[in-house]
């Protein structure tokens, strides 16, 4: 027992002593916390510029701008003479979209005639153009339908059976897993997932490669069938901590919805992390360099969100990418903490999820096995002269 402790501690010092690994641990996990969410704390745009380019000037052309300006998702900024114009208003930035009202809007619609309203945007950025399209068509569908309405009295038809006849089926969207319909709510859940298992991926996989260096330079160390699983344990046990400060505090923090119970999400967070922290441990053995866990997760990171299935259908992906996708214990992860977390799904309806991390943690357990007994010790970007520690930067 007191080799144990005394390997244990000796862990402990090499994790506390790198400042490398704990600016990624305190440093990242931490500053990401706030980083990330910053630019969605409003959760959906606000009040979107356009411009009207009003070509009859009649008073029911004149009633659909200021209703145009009366919804809550844009705001009339100018009202110009031709559609040249209002380009170069998008174009420069000024008005993030437009509205064109043809020649002889009020006449056609009263006469019951086809009429075309036109609307355009910048579709640079979908959310924005999203939210002008749909304030747009929300003030010119109201009017049409009020307009339908008052010739259907002036007809002599019954008050009482004409929204029927106008609209017959009335569409009401409700987000069943995201109420607001916001970006906080959307992004955030599985990007805190994400956030975790890139940072523990940098943080032991760079540790395990400068333990695999000082071995090789013949210093004094913890046996290898011990520094193992006690760095494992250190890990797992650190992200704990940070798991529950992110799927607790901050998720209250930024009013994410929560739904599952505590237990099981300490159960799922403790096989995800162990399934990183061994697919970290594999890396860390895997590369030739000091710095070569770091430059992996770099490159890898984007791919996994576009391959992860809460921003792309994974369903969508060539059969190929998903078998990669699969390799990477963050594509089950934020699949399982998203069903669990977010959308109130039983245990057992995550067999999938779960199956595929226990394999993972299988999997690479073998291939860290492997690869501690084979591996060379890999070479750092430079040396200190007068040290023999390896770099931690």
């Amino acid at each position: 027992m007191s080799r144990l402790a005394r390997a244990w501690g000796q862990e402990w010092r090499y994790l506390y002593r790198d400042s490398a690994v704990m600016m990624v641990l305190l440093g990242g996990v931490l500053f990401y916390a706030f980083l990330y969410p910053l630019p969605y704390r409003h959760n959906v745009p606000g009040e979107q510029p356009v411009v009207v380019v009003n070509r009859d000037h009649s008073a029911l052309a004149r009633e659909l701008t200021r209703r145009v300006e009366a919804t809550p998702e844009v705001r009339v900024v100018a009202r110009l003479d031709d559609e040249d114009q209002a380009r170069e208003w998008i174009a420069e930035g000024r008005a993030h979209g437009l509205l064109v009202i043809p020649a002889h809007f009020q006449r056609d619609l009263m006469l019951g005639r086809p009429t075309t309203l036109s609307y355009a945007g910048d579709a640079s950025y979908f959310l924005i153009y999203s939210r002008v399209v749909e304030g747009l068509l929300t003030a010119g569908t109201t009017l049409s339908l009020e307009t339908q309405a008052r010739r259907a009295l002036m007809q002599g038809r019954e008050m009482t059976r004409i929204p029927g006849e106008l609209q017959p089926v009335r569409l009401v969207r409700e987000g069943a897993f995201n109420p607001l319909e916001g970006y906080i709510d959307y992004v955030v859940p599985a990007v805190f997932v994400l956030i975790l298992h890139q940072t523990l991926l940098i943080a032991a996989g760079c540790l395990t490669a400068r333990d695999r260096w000082r071995r090789g330079q013949g210093e004094a160390a913890v046996p290898l069938r011990l520094a193992l699983p006690l760095r494992l344990l250190n890990f797992v046990a650190i992200y704990l901590l940070f798991a529950m400060l992110y799927f607790g505090v901050f998720f209250q923090y930024y009013q994410v919805p929560r739904h599952a119970d505590p237990i099981a999400l300490l159960a799922l967070a403790t096989l995800f992390l162990t399934a990183t922290g061994l697919c970290a441990l594999a890396l860390g053995y895997a590369v030739n360099r000091l710095e070569g866990p770091t430059l992996v997760v770099l490159v890898s990171s984007l791919p996994i969100v576009f391959c992860a299935g809460f921003v792309w259908p994974s369903q969508s992906l060539p059969t190929a990418l998903r078998w990669l996708a699969d390799l990477v214990p963050a594509t089950p992860g934020i699949q399982a903490f998203l069903k669990l977390n977010q959308m109130g799904a039983a245990p057992h309806e995550l067999a999938p999820e779960l199956t595929l991390m226990l394999a993972q943690c299988l999997g690479y357990g073998l291939l860290l096995l492997l690869l501690a007994r084979h591996r060379r010790p890999p070479q750092p970007l430079w040396v200190p002269l007068q040290s023999r520690s390896p770099p931690t930067n």
